[in-house]
């Protein structure tokens, strides 16, 4: 079946118009599972990082025979490293479950943002006729588009919850008939 074939049996079904025909077929969008697991595993790395350095900074301090201001300087810096990379490895591992948790689902009735994680859901629907603006925003390298409802509702995708939420925007503008704005 050709696309204008495909167009013309939708159009004679009652639907005449392209965001109707965008609408009635559900999507459902998720991140990247590569991306989800490169998160992890890079938490992973962070804390055989972490006890590398802390090793390293063992080493320079031990035998404290040896020690010396230069010495005990620079294993105080390996151990702020190692602090930091260790600090990292909890947060690289939530944001990767995190975000093995987020969806968005568009159907023939509005987008449902499903944006918590099982202890703390977020869930928020918005029917397409609910829908007031699509605002974009930059926030340093982040990326955020802000989808508006009328009653006040606000759902956020960025660059942290999502690969592309510039792509995600733009399902959304599509299946609204509105643009994204600069905000």
């Amino acid at each position: 079946m050709s696309t204008p074939e495909f167009l013309d049996s939708r159009q004679s079904a009652g639907i005449n118009s392209q965001i109707e025909i965008n609408r009635a077929q559900p999507v459902v969008v998720r991140n990247s599972r590569l991306l989800i697991g490169a998160t992890l595993i890079m938490s992973l790395f962070a804390a055989l990082i972490a006890i590398c350095l802390l090793l390293l900074a063992m080493s320079l301090v031990f035998p404290l025979s040896d020690l010396t201001i230069d010495r005990a300087r620079s294993a105080s810096l390996w151990l702020l490293y190692a602090t930091v990379s260790a600090c990292s490895c909890p947060w690289l591992w939530s944001v990767g479950w995190a975000m093995a948790g987020y969806q968005i689902q568009l159907n023939s009735s509005g987008v449902e943002f499903r944006l918590g994680t099982k202890k703390k859901p977020s869930n928020l629907f918005l029917a397409w006729d609910q829908i007031s603006e699509i605002k974009r925003r930059r926030l340093g390298v982040d990326q955020q588009y802000l989808v508006h409802g009328i009653d006040g509702s606000e759902a956020i995708i960025s660059s942290v919850r999502f690969f592309r939420p510039k792509k995600v925007a733009r399902l959304i503008a599509a299946r609204t008939g509105l643009t994204i704005q600069k905000g």
